[in-house]
């Protein structure tokens, strides 16, 4: 099926608003550390950061080449999602790991970052492997990578709290976190609703993988189970 030039300039946008979000989110933390902070990035972090700007750089790029109807090079370059992805879940699992420990207080909020990114790691991988088996049909396809990468975005947008010109910081920083999600959940509903003239299947199961882990990781973290689980 001939996927309409609208829809990849659509999906090609989005995901370019996410690697936005990303490089202004972690700008001040990572792209440009040097103008900001003077301490060293610990390794793991350094990984991380990569692995997920490459994640986003990939998704764009992907972008881009259907567009020019390159679907050979499309298929080329999805061979380094493989790589790519295992190094976002590792890095992302011992990034969480290493911030949990050194939480003190169920209280903090931290805990919902904390949880929140365990449990949206678990969907990344979920929609990103339904993606890849869903890879020709193109109206699921789409929405499926663009959620994956919806899912572990709420970091970059909880920074947003941290930048000077905001300075609202950690309190802050969740509701960023959490608004700005589910903005781009709602714009994406309302494409599908614009239109198809109803939400799409692959939609819903996208937002079920962003709220779940929103809720979920919300209820561990402020019951304070997640907490205990580490610190018993």
């Amino acid at each position: 099926m001939t996927i309409p030039l609208k829809e990849n300039r659509i999906f090609l946008l989005a995901h370019f608003v996410l690697l936005c979000i990303v490089l202004i989110g972690f700008g001040r933390t990572f792209y440009l550390r040097s103008l900001f902070l003077t301490q060293p990035l610990p390794l793991v972090l350094l990984l991380h950061g990569m692995a997920l700007s490459a994640w986003y750089g990939i998704v764009v790029l992907q972008g881009v080449l259907m567009i020019k109807a390159q679907r050979r090079w499309h298929v080329r370059v999805a061979w380094f999602v493989i790589p790519v992805v295992a190094c976002v879940i590792a890095s992302g699992v011992q990034v969480n790991l290493n911030v949990a420990r050194q939480i003190s207080s169920a209280r903090s909020p931290e805990n919902m970052f904390v949880w929140g990114n365990f449990m949206s790691l678990v969907s990344f991988v979920i929609l990103v492997t339904a993606g890849v088996v869903f890879r020709h049909r193109w109206v699921a396809h789409h929405r499926l990578i663009f959620f994956a990468s919806l899912a572990i975005i709420g970091p970059a947008f909880a920074r947003f709290a941290f930048w000077p010109a905001i300075g609202l910081g950690l309190a802050a920083a969740p509701i960023f976190a959490i608004a700005g999600m589910i903005l781009l959940v709602l714009l994406a509903v309302a494409y599908d609703v614009t239109i198809f003239r109803r939400v799409q299947r692959a939609t819903l199961a996208g937002l079920a993988g962003v709220l779940i882990p929103l809720i979920g990781g919300t209820a561990v973290a402020i019951t304070g189970v997640g907490f205990g689980l580490l610190h018993q």
